[in-house]
């Protein structure tokens, strides 16, 4: 066999094989002797029908073709492995020429692994993300706390932001009504100026909530609304008359915070001694969580060191895992792809914005992989093990059923590049100057569960991810 490797772009080369004629026999006697099992011939036991027969029932092209589909792809990989080509992706073959008593000919158009210089990562510095905990976190935590233990009172005023309004809501399509959009004696609370994300701003209310506010009990609103997604495939993005009838407006009223609070709400006995336990359990949350957004950090620090050419077949395969993830999701809701993504800002926003996100993390695994290869990574048998028990807490899984997914042939692969990128990162960590640490940082940052783990840092393994969502399927 010879080959030879041309190279279209920085991602894509051709490699052009030619395979002696002698071999190219072989595959279609190969061939032959496999279709000649399935064929019936009269006068002819099955796999004994000679050749020359088996052409003339089946046709000469026919066998060419049936043995060219089988051999065409393990010439190629030889011709691969010959070349030392790092591939990424399925090739597309050209062949010239391929028949009995000839030399076959073709070419295989294929993605590969990008040369990377890998950059200075030394001394990097990366802030440490936020994990200080403020007064005003535990305000804030208390605040939720007090909400659940609030009082509703019946109040002789116009209805505000946060209060509560018990309505009857009649929803109405071309004269006739809507029940799933209809609803008698609904308890329901005007949306807060103030939410844990920020000012809402007036578009970021509800139809109803506009209407509510500055309404009174016995009122009676008439306003039109789109229906949501939420409604269902037959009714999402309906137009619907609404009639709401405020039969009463409610304000919440929140206990005091004093001791009386921390006895009802808690099992301390002092709002100080509630108010620790709130700010010790703050602290380890978002120190969990400040851990494992640093080696988020320091992949995009490093990644941003170097420009780096992506096989658009990587991208796209990262695309469609996203995308998998979130039809399962939107099976959840019970809702098609298309709805949920329309609800997340319209299907090409995000598609756009799944496409940029691929993108990021590709480049970081090129990146990574090119760090770990250069600094000698190797993954041993241990490091697997600690993978696979990692996956399984993040995913509530038993180890020992998630080890038996993950080690299947099919899918030990995703399995060694999490576990070697994950060595990488804990490589480069000790490289790089990390500003603004906690006084006690965790010594061994690898070492800390990853509860809330940003899942596209390093791409967690998708074979955990597509054993968990086919049994909750």
């Amino acid at each position: 066999m010879k080959s030879n490797v041309e190279r279209v772009d920085d991602t894509t080369v051709k490699l052009s094989i030619t395979v002696e004629a002698s071999r190219v026999g072989e595959a279609i006697d190969s061939a032959a002797r496999r279709v000649g099992a399935e064929v019936k011939v009269p006068g002819f036991r099955p796999g004994r029908v000679p050749r020359r027969v088996l052409e003339s029932r089946v046709g000469k092209e026919a066998l060419v073709s049936e043995a060219a589909r089988d051999a065409l792809p393990s010439f190629y990989a030889e011709a691969v492995r010959a070349e030392q080509l790092d591939v990424v992706g399925p090739p597309e073959f050209d062949v010239t020429t391929f028949s009995d008593g000839q030399d076959a000919e073709f070419a295989a158009t294929v993605e590969v692994r990008p040369d990377i210089t890998v950059p200075d990562y030394a001394g990097l510095q990366v802030p440490y993300p936020d994990w200080e905990v403020t007064e005003a976190d535990v305000d804030a935590q208390l605040d939720q706390l007090r909400e659940r233990f609030a009082e509703l009172e019946t109040v002789q005023r116009p209805v505000q932001t946060g209060d509560y309004a018990v309505i009857t809501v009649t929803g109405e399509r071309d004269g006739q009504q809507v029940e799933e959009a209809s609803v008698t004696d609904l308890l329901y609370r005007v949306a807060p100026e103030k939410t844990s994300q920020g000012e809402a701003s007036q578009n970021e209310q509800s139809e109803l909530d506009r209407n509510l506010l500055g309404a009174q009990a016995g009122a009676i609103l008439k306003f039109r609304d789109t229906l949501g997604d939420d409604y269902g495939e037959d009714l999402a993005g309906a137009e619907v008359d609404f009639t709401a009838i405020v039969k009463e407006v409610k304000h919440a009223n929140l206990p005091d915070l004093d001791d009386d609070f921390a006895v009802t709400a808690s099992e301390f006995d002092t709002i100080d001694e509630l108010r620790d336990e709130l700010r010790s359990t703050l602290t380890t949350q978002k120190l969990d969580y400040a851990r494992s957004a640093l080696r988020g950090r320091v992949v995009e620090a490093v990644s941003e060191l170097v420009d780096v050419a992506l096989p658009s077949g990587l991208v796209q395969q990262d695309v469609q895992l996203r995308l998998g993830r979130l039809a399962h999701q939107a099976e959840q809701y019970d809702i098609s792809l298309e709805q949920f993504l329309s609800a997340a800002g319209g299907v090409e926003q995000a598609v756009g914005q799944l496409e940029d996100e691929a993108r990021k993390t590709v480049k970081a695994q090129l990146v990574l992989d090119a760090i770990g290869k250069q600094a000698g990574i190797d993954v041993e048998q241990g490091d697997l093990g600690a993978e696979v028990a990692r996956q399984a807490a993040r995913l509530g899984r038993p180890p020992q059923e998630l080890a038996e997914y993950m080690t299947h042939p099919d899918r030990l692969a995703a399995l060694v590049s999490d576990a070697f990128r994950r060595k990488t990162i804990d490589h480069v960590l000790e490289s790089v100057q990390v500003l603004g640490a906690p006084p006690d940082p965790d010594p061994d940052p690898a070492a800390t569960p990853d509860p809330a783990e940003p899942p596209d840092t390093v791409a967690a393994s998708a074979a955990a991810e597509d054993s968990a969502a086919a049994e909750e399927a």
